[in-house]
């Protein structure tokens, strides 16, 4: 390949290329310089921005955080749920993870009033519904 040969295609080759763009980074020091760093192609695209996610709508739900009031019956059973966990490989759940289980797990029905009325007779703030 002779000299305007070799000059010809490497100007045909950087004109074919993206031309590199140098994106500036923000630096945790204060008395650091910012850094550059050059990358080849186009402008990387910004991440879009949403708002978080609520119940039912996907990954990454946020949930209001609530107070709630457990008696020592409730902390054990509690207890029991997250051990049960550990026993399957699940280890370090939380309160809530537990909480939320029991909530998704349990049977919604006639039994519930049962449950119901011996709570209210524990709790003694609140008048017993008849049976």
């Amino acid at each position: 390949m002779t000299k305007p040969d070799s000059h010809a295609l490497l100007s045909k080759l950087k004109s074919s290329l993206p031309k590199a763009t140098v994106t500036r980074l923000e630096s945790v020091a204060p008395t650091a310089a910012p850094q550059a760093t050059a990358t080849v192609g186009p402008k990387p695209a910004k991440p879009p921005t949403t708002k978080p996610a609520r119940a039912g709508e996907g990954e990454g739900l946020r949930a209001p955080k609530i107070s709630v009031s457990l008696y020592r019956t409730d902390l054990t059973r509690l207890d029991e749920i997250k051990e049960f966990m550990r026993g399957q490989g699940h280890r370090n759940l939380s309160d809530s993870e537990a909480l939320r289980l029991a909530c998704r797990a349990v049977k919604i029905g006639d039994e519930f009033l049962e449950y119901y009325r011996h709570m209210q007779q524990e709790d003694g703030r609140r008048r017993v519904a008849p049976k």
